[in-house]
């Protein structure tokens, strides 16, 4: 069962590897780095489109505090005091609204600044978003040709591979297969053989009992990697 098993991993390895070289080539990662591009610029798009809107209200809503004030100041200017004290009053009225037009003209001032920045960050986005556009326009009809080249030795493959499945006890493979998904090196072996008491995969060093259920059983699960353990 474990040299049918061995065999089907070394087909699979094969099968993989040819992948591999397509779906971890030069192409498929400079698409997968448009395509990454893509996606932030595409959320910062909107982040920063909302963000122009919220600054474009502040704008708004500040410029008419400002022509209120403005108008305040206009209206006492031309107003005629009766007396010295409702000219102080007024005089003192007028130099209220003056400092507080200057806070408000500084605030405008401001969210002018933030205005422009969000515009010039925006068109660097909305740049990166066509530059991406364009890569991954260019480059994917040159990938799926990549794939097409290896879908009939890949074929082949996976043909010989289901039948040397039908010979595999179905949980071991299963097994297998959880395993395979799992690894993050892609091509790893997942059926590895004992070495001086230890795991072929991790070096972990198995007690006496597991070392008698490999001899038993045929096989054992790493209880550290999680690979298969088989006696050579």
């Amino acid at each position: 069962m474990i040299k049918n098993l061995l065999d089907y991993q070394q087909k699979d390895k094969r099968r993989l590897g040819i992948i591999h070289t397509v779906e971890h080539g030069p192409v498929k990662r400079e698409i997968n780095s448009a395509t990454i591009i893509l996606n932030d610029s595409r959320q910062s798009l909107l982040d920063l489109e909302n963000d122009a809107k919220n600054l474009q209200n502040g704008y708004n809503s500040t410029s008419k505090t400002l022509q209120d004030l403005l108008n305040k100041v206009s209206g006492l200017s031309k107003s005629t005091p009766k007396d010295e004290a409702e000219i102080q009053s007024t005089t003192a009225q007028i130099r209220e609204l003056l400092a507080k037009i200057e806070t408000v003209e500084a605030q405008l001032e401001s969210i002018a600044k933030n205005i422009s920045a969000k515009s010039e960050l925006f068109e660097k986005q909305k740049n990166a978003v066509v530059k991406a556009q364009t890569t991954i326009k260019n480059l994917t009809p040159q990938y799926e040709a990549q794939l097409g080249k290896i879908k009939p030795d890949v074929a082949k493959i996976e043909v010989e591979l289901d039948a040397i499945a039908r010979t595999i006890d179905k949980v071991l493979l299963e097994k297998y297969k959880n395993k395979r998904k799992a690894d993050k090196n892609g091509t790893a072996d997942i059926v590895v053989p004992v070495s001086h008491g230890r795991c072929g995969g991790c070096n972990f060093e198995m007690p006496l009992s597991l070392t008698h259920k490999i001899a038993t059983d045929g096989y054992i699960i790493c209880e550290e990697c999680g690979k298969i353990i088989y006696k050579d």
